[in-house]
């Protein structure tokens, strides 16, 4: 069985929660030492070692800023496009930031891309102004060589992220244009993705390429560099696919569709009964709580694993069941990705199903949307 690590939250950036994969410190480290160890030495002999390791974290935390700064550009305008921002992650590759759904036209969708490639091209403008002060107006061979480093990768992290395939930025912005020409959210997708596929095999020949013919070590890191970037945008491009598929398909399904006639608990059933009668038969990590076909509540295993035993025969599901609330009832109309979207986001991962008199008829949970879906 794998095991995959969560990010660790290290910070909130507007109430954007910061977040670091374990992927991400390894190359930290590495651009440190790159920078610290080859870079520095090369061009400030002059200067000892730890003033050359001093300068390297410097430099590669403000680097880590500036990707930093480009995926808030992108938040930013997800939240001013009324998206909502889970967080942002620095990872292996460069940073993410997650929203709850796509954008609603395309204009927001161009905002939203273009405003991360946008953000690094103010930060190599602004490395470019502090390095013209060091030179010219205090001069520091020091902050000439570092804003220098700054400028030139935040311009190339912006035009680097405007190659038009998705899910770069400039297959995003191609995207915003397609879906505003043709009208077609889907079609667009489909068409941007697989011209980052194509964007990803080319990279990874490239890599190939530089890796047979290097001749420096320098040659040999930049050419398995291509791969790892090739690797990681093909399997984003595939994953892109199989979620547009999976939300296409969502599009033309409705909560009637995935919902189940599931186990329904009276409100005066005791634990131990419900221990004893309904879970060896009913396999499931939540149960409906109702009294005359009225929703009234939910039961989550995990609760009840909470409640020691000697109370399960004095403990009714209603008085360990979360009530009723509006982001935990759904119509058998509702479409699918709907549903999928307030599950993920009402803290118990289901939702009765009542009818138009209100009455209860089914109850979905998201593991029931994701068979559906995958079906």
């Amino acid at each position: 069985m794998s095991i995959r690590l969560k990010p660790i939250t290290v910070a909130r950036v507007f109430g954007i929660p910061v977040k670091l994969s374990y992927g991400w410190f390894p190359v930290f480290g590495l651009h440190i030492y790159a920078v610290s160890a080859h870079y520095l030495p090369h061009h400030l002999p002059y200067q000892t070692t730890i003033e050359h390791w001093g300068l390297g974290v410097l430099t590669t935390v403000l680097l880590f800023l500036s990707v930093l700064g480009h995926e808030l550009g992108h938040a930013l305008f997800a939240r001013a496009e009324g998206l909502k921002i889970y967080d942002i992650t620095l990872h292996l590759f460069g940073g993410l930031a997650r929203f709850d759904r796509e954008a609603d036209t395309p204009l927001g969708d161009f905002k939203i891309a273009v405003a991360g490639p946008a953000a690094s091209f103010l930060h190599g403008l602004m490395f470019f102004v502090l390095n013209q002060l060091s030179i010219y107006v205090l001069p520091s061979r020091s902050a000439a060589l570092l804003t220098n480093y700054l400028a030139l990768t935040n311009l190339i992290l912006a035009l680097f992220n405007l190659l038009p395939g998705f899910p770069l930025d400039g297959g995003r912005v191609l995207r915003a244009w397609l879906w505003h020409r043709h009208g077609d959210f889907f079609a667009a997708t489909r068409w941007v993705t697989q011209a980052g596929r194509g964007i990803a095999y080319f990279l990874i020949a490239l890599g190939v390429f530089w890796m047979l013919t290097w001749k420096t070590s320098a040659d040999l890191f930049i050419g398995a560099w291509a791969m790892f970037v090739g690797v990681f945008l093909k399997d984003a491009a595939h994953a892109t696919l199989r979620h547009l598929n999976a939300v296409h398909q969502a599009a033309h399904l409705r909560v009637a569709d995935a919902m189940k006639q599931s186990a329904i608990i009276p409100p005066a059933m005791t634990i131990q009964q419900l221990v004893d009668d309904i879970l060896p038969v009913h396999r499931q990590t939540s149960f409906p709580v109702c009294q005359q076909r009225r929703f009234i509540g939910v039961i989550l295993l995990e609760r009840l694993r909470q409640i020691p035993p000697e109370q399960w025969s004095t403990l009714t599901a209603q008085d360990v069941m979360l009530p009723t609330t509006a982001n935990m009832l759904l119509h058998p109309s509702t479409p699918l990705g709907t549903a999928q979207s307030l599950l993920r986001d009402n803290q118990v991962g289901c939702a009765g199903v009542l009818d138009d008199a209100g009455q209860f008829v089914g109850f979905i949970s998201l593991l029931e949307i994701h068979k559906k879906l995958v079906s």
